[in-house]
This record gives structure tokens, sequence and C-alpha cells, in this order.
């Protein structure tokens, strides 16, 4: 029976090439751990099939995808730019893919996307997805960093955000020292915006 070369399996590299099944799944998880020779006959064996591997069925033999999740709402403006660059960056130097999920509607994703089928941990900006969403991926262990945004209680979820309170108390705390300013306006943000909120509070711990 001629293989069809358009839907070729592992079992038919694995004959093409003389080795077993495992040996080819070693050589798709780790080609270090085989022998030149080896390596060299599945080579030729997947390039004359062309064989490609269905990066799903390989994730959930690894249990990693080499790829990290930024779920955000907006990719424009002079603010996200520069927080993407710096997120592709630091992924391409440890050799991972990114992988970037937006929505117009503020925490609405497809859960499964963000899971450990597509990705081995998620970096999660502020308002970009539900709590409900959040509380079932960390309890599931999957690995998650909330950007711009404080964990939701009882969650012990890494965060990286701006000193909010410090820099306020430290802003106000000038203009008294330095300037001998006594009276001073804070021009509050949007209500339950929590820089606002952690910015109010370092303003009025400077007053006391």
């Amino acid at each position: 029976m001629k293989t069809n070369k358009n839907s070729a399996t592992i079992r038919d590299v694995a004959r093409l090439a003389g080795v077993s099944v495992a040996t080819i799944s070693r050589y798709l998880n780790n080609g270090s751990l085989l022998s030149t020779e080896t390596t060299e006959l599945v080579r030729a064996a997947m390039v004359e099939l062309k064989y490609v591997p269905h990066p799903i069925a390989r994730n959930l033999a690894t249990q990693r995808t080499n790829t990290v999740g930024l779920v955000i709402n907006d990719i424009q403006g002079e603010f996200f730019t520069p927080l993407l660059d710096g997120v592709i960056d630091t992924t391409e130097s440890f050799n991972y893919n990114l992988l970037i999920f937006t929505s117009k509607r503020s925490g609405h994703h497809d859960r499964l996307l963000l899971g450990p089928i597509y990705t081995d941990g998620l970096l999660v900006f502020l308002d970009s997805l539900g709590e409900n969403d959040l509380r079932e991926l960390h309890e599931a262990g999957h690995p998650i960093v909330l950007i711009h945004q404080s964990a939701p209680a009882g969650l012990d979820i890494p965060v990286v955000t701006i000193e909010n309170k410090r820099a306020s108390y430290r802003i106000v705390s000038h203009l008294i020292e330095q300037h001998h300013r006594s009276r001073i306006v804070f021009l509050q943000g949007p209500q339950n915006n929590e820089d606002s909120y952690w910015r109010e509070i370092g303003y009025r711990e400077a007053l006391k």
C-alpha cells in the first residue's frame, strides 16, 4: 500500500527510517539524545514523507509549548508599544514564542486557548482577563504574572506594576519639603481605577 505523503504519521516515519516510534519521539523532543547516524536517518525520512509533527499532540506529550501568552485588550498607543517590545525581546532571548490574545470586550477570552495546551504561562495585563478565569487558571496550576494590576483577593499571583502609592507620596512630600507648599490639590482619576486609588493613598499619607 502506497503511503500518502500528505498525511504521513510518526509510524510511517519510523518504518521508513528503520527505527522505533520511540526513537522518532526522542528526535522530536530532544534530538541531541540520538546518534548522528540515527538523526540523519530520521531527518531524511521526515523530508521524504513531508512529515510535520502535530503541534497540539506534541505539546500534550511533552507538556510544554515553548510559548508564553500575553493577554491584553489594546496594543496601540505610547504605553503599550514599549511594553510589547520588552516582552518580545525577553521571550525571544529564551527561545520562546509569544502568543498575543486581544479582545475589545474586557475580560472576554476562550479559557481553553489560554491554558496549557497552547501556552506554558500567561502575562495578563490590567482588566484583560476576568477574575473567574484568573482563579480557574491559577487553581489549575497554570503560571500567571499580572501586569499593572493587583491580584484578586486570596490569589497568590506575582505582580509587575508601578509603585503608585510610593511615587505619589514622594512627589507630594517633595512639594511640601522643598517648595513649602501646603495646599496641594489631587486630581482623581476614574472611579474604580487602581492607579488612581493608590496615588490618592500616597497623596493623603504625605499630607499627614
